[in-house]
């Protein structure tokens, strides 16, 4: 009986080391984790390519969070980083990537003109120009004396792009009111030390709170990307979509409003939108220039393309 008793002790032993055996999890497998190419110039795109097995969770970081067990993500690294992709399972495991990046073997340039109480970027040679690397230099002309403290010169975004300098983005000066009108300065831009842009400008006569706001395309609509001289009231704000073909006024065929997309319905703001409702009974390549106008004055335009394509949902 003993024999018997001992016989299915052991039985019982075996069935559960052979269970918990087969319940154990698998340590995870990083099998390829890897970026292409390894080494960009400053604002080229790379890719992560990685593959994983065994995992619950993936991860990886500089903001690239949860991502499946297999994959690839395209990223612009602004200097040299080091990637980490995390697997977890049973265990914990960690691999790594690093992407080089140097200057561009192309001097930057970049052509400014000004418009009215600030100076716009209206050509960029070699646009990936860090904006965080960008001094302003203003040189009193008659002086010479450096007025870039007193002037306050402060880099808006224009183009939707507030990572890199661009076609559209513009430079403001805080305390213009407080210089004589006609004022003259040599305005300088500096990149790592050396001058990729150069104009003059002068000071002209206020007002010099004027409303300018500056907007893109986005797809089927039209973005607010910046506001100079804001708040807004956004009852006062108004369209007009001008067909750049016929030069017909077409605001109320496309169907042109403003929508709030920041939470204040009563304010223009960031990221509020211009759409247009009738978009769809246009062909796609048609254009219009969008202006916004504020108390019967255009503040701001842009041109508008109808990508076409436009899939309307009930």
């Amino acid at each position: 009986m003993k024999k018997v008793i001992l016989a299915i002790g052991a039985t019982l032993l075996l069935c559960t080391i052979a269970l918990s055996g087969c319940n154990e999890q698998k340590k995870p497998v990083i099998s390829n984790f890897e970026a292409r190419p390894n080494e960009i110039e400053l604002g080229q795109i790379a890719y992560l390519q990685w593959t994983v097995s065994d995992a619950t969770s993936v991860t990886i970081n500089n903001g690239i969070g949860v991502v499946p067990l297999s994959g690839n993500r395209s990223i612009i690294p602004t200097m040299t980083t080091t990637y980490t992709l995390t697997a977890i399972g049973s265990s914990t495991v960690t691999a790594t990537t690093t992407v080089t990046v140097t200057e561009p073997t192309e001097k930057p340039n970049i052509t400014l003109a000004q418009t009215e109480f600030f100076i716009e970027i209206i050509g960029a040679k070699n646009n990936h120009i860090l904006q965080s690397e960008v001094q302003i230099i203003a040189i009193n002309t008659n002086s010479t004396i450096d007025e870039t403290t007193a002037l306050g010169p402060n880099i808006n975004d224009g183009d939707g792009n507030q990572i890199y300098i661009g076609v559209g983005d513009a430079i403001t000066f805080e305390n213009l009111s407080v210089f004589p009108v006609g004022e003259l300065w040599d305005i300088q831009v500096s990149y790592n030390g050396e001058i990729i842009g150069e104009c003059s400008f002068k000071n002209p006569k206020g007002p010099y709170d004027k409303p300018n706001v500056r907007m893109i395309q986005s797809n089927t609509s039209i973005v607010i990307l910046r506001i100079i001289n804001g708040p807004l009231e956004q009852g006062m704000c108004s369209i007009t979509a001008e067909n750049m073909t016929s030069n017909a006024i077409q605001t109320t065929l496309l169907g042109v409003i403003i929508s709030d997309n920041d939470g204040d319905p009563t304010t223009l703001g960031i990221s509020d939108q211009i759409i247009f409702s009738s978009l769809s009974q246009f062909k796609a390549g048609d254009g219009w220039l969008i202006r916004l106008v504020y108390n019967g004055e255009t503040i701001g335009q842009c041109s508008f393309i109808n990508p076409g394509g436009i899939i309307i949902i009930p």
